[in-house]
């Protein structure tokens, strides 16, 4: 039925990537809902087009979604081509008129309709999913009609119809529309009761996906760099996309506060009743996961920071093995040999710089992040060190082996300190380093461990801490650093103009992927060592971009050993899951609205930390132009 004389060869899962300038469109399906309309639809397809102009179809949605139905479907297919009929199903006489060449299916239609047909059936679902439904529905496109300015939003619905939000505009330096195909019209429910929450669940249920661009080249570059491996399947959709709605929520979030306000103004102190954005039935929701988020995910120390480190660490070391590098084995954000993308004209006026241009891989990127805590440190060879939160040893691998430094690390997951140990003994380090399963508070108050340590370092692990604890964190720090001791922190960090809402609100992050979790202002953690220590701030890099490309190459790699991922026992879910909270964080740090700061506090007067006020480390050079970042890419 195309207007085209080449034969027209339609494949699900090929084992080859079709040549691109052959595919002539590729569709995202799920798997077939049998109701009322799609059998209607299966019956239209067998009587109008089956079979005419050369055109015929056969799958398992032909039949019940069964493997036995693409069985039957296929021998339906070619039987009625060949007309040769299957050995089983041909006819045992020559006068048998009633013989069959392919023995049919079961009507399974008329069973459950007789089964769903009676009357309170029927009214308990127009009561406990048609009402709901199309209540939800209208709240949500009501709200995305005021939400959604800028850009394009698409959604697609199941009976065909699309409805879009927005003004087509650029938005973040994206000019195509982000269009995502709704399976489950529950979907609307799930927003509309939990609002974000609800977004997360409802893709994790696998109620919606984000459709592909037609052609790669629409893309950002800096989302989708050249030559980069297309993700997209059934399960998740295309994942960049995630990243792009994201981007698209962000950025019309972030125009709506902008005006002629006092900039006290600007600090939003919502609470977990108001903080909906204006989607007012989704507050009663929002405010019980807020209350379920304060009664069972607290990190306190008596065994919430260890239920909570346990929910995400321990979970399997061979699946963190799947994306992160194989070097250092660092879950943190690496810092990329980077330059600024060269600033467009418009109007011959010279605009903001569209990102950063990365070069290298992801275990470079890591090695030279492990180098530069080390030197903000200002580690010298044979100090002492403590490794708060240590991961899988990366950090305290490296620092024993390029300094001969003693460290001790300290975490929370068993896990991790197991695959460490061994990383530790294979190394033969284990002279040097040690690791133990404790609380930072109950580390501290040991007396053996009082001004103990030259260093402190904690990685990405201030985030584990949460708003009531920041200030037992930095007294724990003062109780083991010697007085000229010098403590490194890199911290995810939340703009303060948003902070106190985030306070009190939950998010898919610190309800599911990390339990408990919080990212801190960077006033939030300069008070608190105020409040609780003699520290003081005295040096900070922000490494947000470098997080955002970090992440994306942990997609990248994850997605790339799915087949290794369902191996040790994932799921749909959690491959919809993990996608999710990669994009998520993405679209944070790309968008700049999430910062990953390098953080150096000590006492007043720490004469080790003069280094850090050089030349080269308080200067800007000039920016390079366009023919530099070319050749600076080739070299």
């Amino acid at each position: 039925n195309l207007t085209t004389s080449r034969d027209i060869f339609v494949s699900l899962n090929p084992h080859q990537r079709p040549d691109s300038e052959l595919v002539y469109r590729r569709q995202i399906m799920s798997h077939p809902q049998f109701t009322r309309e799609t059998l209607a639809g299966r019956k239209a397809i067998k009587e109008e087009f089956q079979g005419k102009n050369g055109l015929w179809f056969c799958g398992a949605w032909m039949g019940y979604g069964f493997h036995e139905d693409g069985c039957r479907s296929g021998f339906e297919v070619a039987t009625a081509i060949n007309g040769v009929p299957l050995p089983w199903a041909a006819q045992e006489k020559e006068n048998d008129d009633a013989a069959v060449m392919v023995l049919p299916p079961p009507d399974l239609a008329q069973f459950t309709h007789q089964q769903n047909n009676g009357f309170f059936r029927r009214l308990k679902h127009f009561l406990s999913y048609r009402i709901p439904v199309a209540i939800c529905k209208a709240f949500v496109t009501s709200f995305l009609k005021g939400a959604i300015t800028k850009g394009e939003l698409r959604l697609r619905l199941n009976d065909g119809t699309t409805l879009s939000f927005g003004d087509k505009s650029e938005v973040g330096g994206d000019d195509q529309p982000v269009t995502a195909r709704i399976f489950d019209d529950w979907f609307f429910v799930k927003v509309a009761t939990e609002y974000d929450l609800g977004l997360a669940r409802s893709y994790m249920a696998g109620q919606f996906v984000v459709e592909p661009l037609e052609k790669r080249e629409k893309y950002h570059w800096s989302l989708c760099p050249a030559g980069s491996r297309d993700e997209t399947n059934d399960v998740i959709g295309d994942p960049i996309g995630l990243t792009r709605l994201f981007l698209l929520f962000v950025g019309n979030r972030d125009l709506a506060s902008i005006g002629a306000r006092r900039s006290a103004k600007q600090h939003t102190y919502a609470n977990a009743l108001q903080n909906a954005s204006g989607l007012a039935i989704s507050k009663m929701g929002s405010f019980l996961n807020y209350l379920r988020f304060k009664i069972t995910m607290d990190n306190s120390e008596r065994g919430g920071s260890l239920k909570n480190i346990h929910a995400h660490y321990d979970i399997s070391n061979d699946l963190f093995r799947t994306f992160l590098d194989k070097e250092t084995l660092m879950y943190s954000s690496a810092i990329y040999d980077a330059v600024a993308a060269p600033p467009a004209l418009t109007n011959g006026v010279p605009q903001p710089s569209a990102g950063l241009v990365f070069k290298g891989s992801l275990e470079e990127a890591q090695w030279r992040k492990l180098d530069t805590l080390l030197d903000r440190a200002q580690i010298q060879p044979g100090q002492s060190m403590l490794d708060i939160g240590f991961g899988w040893g990366g950090l305290s691998l490296h620092a024993a082996r390029k300094y001969g430094c003693r460290v001790h690390g300290i975490t929370l997951s068993v896990e991790q300190k197991a695959l460490a140990e061994t990383r530790v003994e294979k190394e033969g380090l284990g002279h040097l380093i040690t690791f133990e399963v404790i609380d930072y508070r109950t580390f501290a108050r040991k007396k053996e461990n009082q001004g103990r340590f030259d260093r402190v370092i904690s990685c990405e692990m201030i985030e584990a801490v949460g708003h009531e604890h920041l200030g037992e964190f930095f007294w724990a720090v003062e109780q083991v650093l010697k007085y000229d001791g010098v403590l490194v922190m890199e911290a995810i960090t939340t703009p303060e103009a948003r902070y106190e809402t985030y306070l009190r609100t939950t998010d898919f992050i610190n309800t599911i992927i990390f339990p408990g979790s919080l990212c801190p202002s960077l006033h939030a953690l300069v008070d608190a060592s105020y409040k609780w220590s003699t520290l003081t701030l005295e040096h900070i890099d922000n490494i947000g971009l470098h997080y955002a490309e970090t992440l994306a190459e942990w997609r990248r790699r994850f997605n790339a050993k799915e087949s290794v991922v369902r191996k040790l026992g994932f799921d749909d879910v959690f491959m919809r899951v993990w996608n999710y909270y990669l994009t998520y964080c993405e679209a944070g740090f790309r968008s700049q609205t999430e910062n990953c700061l390098i953080l150096v506090f000590s006492r007043p007067g720490n004469r080790a930390l003069v280094p850090l006020t050089e030349t080269r480390s308080v200067t800007q050079l000039k920016s390079l132009t366009k023919e530099e970042v070319n050749a600076w890419l080739e070299g």
